[in-house]
């Protein structure tokens, strides 16, 4: 608005220059012809044709000075705003396009915490499964050994048993007959014993 204001006053000064520079006996002229003209809705004098070129210089100086630049500024700043609106909406378009894109991203991201926490998921279970059955095993194998320590020990311990039972036997054997058995009767005598639990058994 400043030029505009600038172009005004250029526009006042040059008017008066005219006025100024215009012949002083066509001035004078038009005085006297303006105290000699009788009344009338239109006279046709010096004056009203001196105020008809001023008009027209004053027309082509605002056209020139004036009108001129201001179409050009108004154009310029018609082109300007259109400016602006076209970077308004290409910043709109690209902030649209970056929040979808973060969306986008978000979308992907919530994803892919979800793949890694079904795959977290499924690891567990088939490390609590692994350990389910691993304990298993070992139970079973555990069970098996005492299973086997056991009937190794109920084995050696009727084997102790028979030999003592057999030792006694033979000792009272010996007693009763009264006299010491020979290793031949001895043996005869523990074989008979050990068949005989054999078949208890």
């Amino acid at each position: 608005m400043g030029r505009l204001a600038r172009f005004t006053r250029f526009v006042s000064s040059a008017c008066l220059l005219v006025l100024a520079a215009l012949p002083p006996g066509l001035v004078l002229a038009a005085e006297e012809a303006a105290k000699h003209e009788e009344p009338g809705i239109i006279n046709l004098n010096v004056t009203l044709l001196i105020q008809a070129v001023n008009f027209l210089i004053l027309i082509a100086l605002l056209s020139r000075f004036l009108f001129t630049p201001l179409t050009k500024f108004l154009q310029e700043r018609s082109a300007g705003i259109e400016k602006a609106l076209a970077e308004a909406k290409l910043a709109r378009e690209a902030a649209a396009k970056a929040q979808e894109e973060h969306r986008a991203q978000v979308l992907a991201t919530q994803r892919e915490a979800a793949a890694l926490r079904e795959q977290a998921q499924r690891d567990v279970e088939a490390e609590r499964q692994r350990l389910l059955k691993a304990s298993r095993d070992e139970a079973q194998r555990l069970t098996a050994e005492a299973r086997a320590a056991i009937e190794a020990e109920t084995k050696r311990a009727r084997a102790t048993l028979r030999e003592e039972v057999v030792n006694l036997s033979l000792a009272a054997a010996e007693r009763l007959l009264g006299r010491s058995l020979t290793g031949d009767d001895q043996k005869r005598l523990a074989e008979q014993y050990v068949r005989d639990l054999g078949g208890k058994n």
